[in-house]
């Protein structure tokens, strides 16, 4: 090889080994910058005070990406933040635009902390976001217009501000907006009616008292032009006295005679719809021990006398449970089939007439979550009630007394069991009609059949309680521990209290403890208290129960949010039982399992 030749070679080399050097410099580079996501974020520490740098210790600029930052999760495929999750981490200081950057962001939850300024309007860019939580912060300025390219947000909460201006009209044209909270801010104006506002209650804008409209029950007439008087320049026209008189003789004749005509009319109605109309076929059968049974569906392979015979046979053996309504049996019958009765004494309710038909209303309803009423028989000394019988029995007892060959329950069925009873209690406060109050929400009156599906027991025989007493309300229709406050100190129950009893079931379901756990009597508290103190000292992975396998922490602080609104102090601050489903089943959503963790092709 001659002198030339080796030359080119070196050269060839070198050049090689140089382009190789560069390209691993550049690749080391790229591994240790950090992601544009990441970037924004520490755009966002900066604008805080000098005390979240020692809340945020481990958001480091050296990383490649934010995943493992506190309150941070990403897609874990492309390492994209999918939620900031910082509430009531005593944060100061103002909300960067920087967040905007975040294309991919689901979840922004900064609620509970003090921050000031303004919202940005650049979080009209997050356009994957489904549940922005900003409430109790000291945040100024108007709702950003810009909220109306959110096509995803399903949860929108931004109250106990200091928002000024109106609600933007934008923000009905988000179509899959289920839980819109504006409330204790200094809103003003008409209340757009477009698109999902009109979905919304008062509950949405309570303590705005420049707000008018349908929603609040409000006429912004009255907010624009004061009512003219006498006086005013006004023309006062001159009373007929005798005129008068007579057409308000004539006015009220007319107005007895309706009436009396419509009181006959809906007497006959009701006679021919029991005689003739109704959906229900009873059965009714009195056996040789004057024991009356009533069905209230057609589908069981019994006959009456075969079912009343069953019942005259159960004892002591078939108590499967005991609570403030009574005793309750496990009726077996010859070919299997199992049911739950439940037993009440007879002096515990008012009139025959009166049980009986509260209790026609109770066996017409249906809904996958209730537990369903087959029937019922009055013997001579006590009333029975006749249900389908579950095999898992109470989330009471898988929780707290679960037997050796009984099932755990993991994140999974603690979620369904949440989502499931909720949408039960739901469906009695606002699709039966008359409403029904449940009044004794608690974990002992959930029950799970085969595929943990929850169903609420108990419904509805509250109100059968004698009128005579009433005073026995807080004691029968409720359990300590289990009871709104408004409740305890005045004996007055509404949906509400239900939705905080729900509350209270959340917490136990997070916590695996009972609502009046020894270890909270020992310090004067009950669940509330105890969960109450440990958000305030930032504690709350001490809430979480540490036998619950599969829930990320991130799935769990959801919930515990959702609860918190649930046990809310006063009864209009908590949500009703239709929007706490939707805000579960939003959240499980947003935070999905470990096993289900994983993007979708939309993603």
């Amino acid at each position: 090889m001659t002198r030339r030749e080796i030359l080119i070679e070196d050269r060839v080399i070198s050049r090689v080994l140089a382009a190789l050097f560069t390209a691993l410099w550049i690749h080391s580079s790229a591994v240790g910058a950090l992601s544009p996501d990441g970037q924004a974020l520490l755009a966002f520490k900066a604008s805080l005070n000098d005390s979240a740098g020692a809340l945020l210790l481990d958001w480091i600029e050296s990383d490649s990406h934010p995943c493992r930052w506190t309150g941070v999760s990403c897609h874990p495929q492309t390492t994209k933040v999918k939620s900031l999750n910082l509430p009531y981490r005593r944060l100061v200081g103002t909300i960067s635009p920087e967040l905007g950057k975040l294309d991919r962001l689901a979840r922004l939850a900064l609620h509970h902390n003090s921050f000031y300024g303004t919202i940005p309007s650049e979080l009209g860019n997050c356009t994957r976001l489904r549940a922005l939580y900003l409430k109790n912060n000291y945040l100024g300025g108007t709702i950003p217009k810009e909220f109306g390219r959110l096509a995803s947000l399903r949860i929108l909460d931004v109250s106990s501000n200091s928002l000024t201006g109106s609600v933007p009209d934008v923000l009905g044209d988000l179509k899959q907006l289920v839980f819109l909270n504006v409330s204790t801010n200094a809103l003003i104006g008409e209340i757009p009616s477009n698109g999902v506002l009109s979905n919304f209650s008062q509950h949405s804008f309570l303590d705005n008292l420049g707000l008018c409209g349908a929603q609040v029950n409000t006429s912004c007439r009255s907010f624009l032009a004061p009512a003219l008087t006498p006086g005013d320049g006004v023309a006062t026209p001159r009373r007929k006295t005798a005129n008068y008189s007579n057409g308000l003789w004539i006015s009220a004749l007319g107005t007895v005679a309706i009436s009396l005509f419509l009181v006959l009319l809906c007497f006959w109605g009701v006679f021919l719809y029991n005689k003739f109309g109704s959906k229900q076929h009873l059965a009714q059968v009195t056996s040789a021990s004057s024991a009356k049974l009533v069905l209230f569906h057609g589908d069981l392979p019994y006959t009456s006398a075969d079912i009343v015979k069953k019942i005259n046979l159960l004892g002591e053996n078939d108590i499967i449970g005991c609570g403030g309504f009574g005793t309750v049996y496990k009726l077996v019958m010859d070919d299997g089939n199992m049911f739950a009765v439940k037993r009440i004494a007879k002096g515990g309710f008012g009139s025959e007439r009166l049980f009986e038909r509260e209790l026609e209303i109770l066996g017409s309803i249906k809904h996958r979550n209730l537990v369903n009423l087959r029937g019922y028989c009055n013997s001579g000394s006590a009333r029975l009630l006749i249900y389908d019988f579950l095999s898992h029995g109470s989330l009471d007892d898988l929780l707290h007394e679960r037997e050796p060959h009984k099932p755990s329950l993991n994140w999974n069925h603690r979620m369904k069991a949440a989502i499931g009873s909720a949408r039960g209690i739901s469906y009695l406060h606002h699709d039966c009609s008359p409403r029904i109050v449940h009044r004794d929400i608690k974990s002992s009156n959930i029950l799970l059949d085969s595929n943990f599906e929850p169903h609420v027991s108990d419904f509805g025989l509250a109100k059968l309680l004698n009128e005579n007493q009433s005073h026995m309300t807080t004691i029968v229709a409720g359990t300590f521990g289990y009871l709104a406050p408004e409740y305890m100190q005045s004996g007055r129950v509404t949906e509400k209290s239900d939705v905080y009893s729900f509350g209270v079931v959340l917490l136990e379901l997070l916590s695996g403890k009972r609502p009046t756990d020894p270890g909270f009597v020992a310090k004067g508290l009950n669940v509330v208290g105890w969960v109450n103190a440990l958000i305030k000292e930032n504690k709350q992975k001490e809430v979480f129960d540490s036998k619950c396998e599969g829930g990320s922490r991130e799935s769990m602080e959801c919930v515990l949010q959702i609860a918190a609104m649930c046990i809310a102090p006063l009864p209009d601050d908590r949500p009703t039982m239709d929007n706490v489903v939707k805000m579960l089943e939003s959240e499980m959503m947003l935070s999905p399992s470990p096993s289900d963790f994983y993007e979708s092709s939309s993603e």
